[in-house]
């Protein structure tokens, strides 16, 4: 059976056949932005992790200058007696505030993890048994979140002089951005304690388990600082 001619005309064949190398190019052309597209991402990621991995070897680098410097003002340093001027000694040098941060870090890291919304539902599983244990009968032990809130808020308190410090050194560096994503992470902390603890003190448990239950607790909604 012969095939049922398509075009009409010469001139109609030509203008087809154009069409179909337009849209060939105009293909051509989508998948070409769309690899650069996806080259400009890997080389923007690529970029991002080589940010990471410097901060973290500069903190490294930091720290072995720390536990290797020679100690020249030894002498200097045994006439201080006061606890504030052991402090200042202690950061009045950027190895120094580093090795501050990376020790704040290490401990967030133990007490809290890397998520701190897991954090929070630990600590209000803990606050909830002892409601539990007096058969509902009691607002239970508040202590437990404001224990909690001691102990970040010691760490925070611990590492802001140091931040300060590395600002005043080196400014706005990714030394500073290092400290900073970990006061960041301890503020968030804080404030979703703050957030479980204003609500049992001033509406009780039956608040703060009407807001959890409607997701309105901070840290059920993400809310980062």
């Amino acid at each position: 059976m012969v095939r049922p001619a398509i075009h009409k005309s010469v001139q109609a064949k030509i203008e087809a056949t154009r069409e179909k190398r337009r849209r060939y190019y105009a293909k051509d052309n989508i998948l070409k932005r769309r690899r650069e597209l996806h080259s400009s991402k890997s080389k923007e990621s690529q970029a991002k992790a080589q940010e990471a991995a410097e901060i973290s070897k500069e903190i490294s680098k930091a720290v072995t200058i720390v536990f290797h410097r020679e100690d020249l003002s030894e002498s200097d340093n045994d006439s201080h007696d006061s606890s504030d001027s052991d402090e200042n000694d202690r950061l009045s040098n950027l190895p120094e505030c580093l090795l501050v941060i990376k020790d704040t870090k290490d401990k967030t890291s133990a007490m809290i993890g890397s998520d701190p919304c897991t954090f929070i539902k630990r600590i209000l599983h803990d606050y909830v048994q002892t409601i539990m244990a007096d058969n509902c009968s009691t607002k239970g032990d508040i202590s437990i979140i404001e224990t909690s809130m001691a102990k970040v808020q010691k760490l925070f308190d611990h590492a802001i002089p140091a931040q300060d410090q590395i600002l005043n050194f080196c400014g706005i560096s990714p030394e500073w951005h290092a400290a900073d994503s970990v006061m960041r992470f301890l503020r968030t902390v804080l404030a979703y304690l703050e957030d479980i603890l204003s609500l049992l003190v001033f509406g009780g448990p039956s608040e703060l388990a009407e807001a959890e239950m409607l997701g309105e607790l901070m840290y059920q909604k993400g809310i980062r600082i």
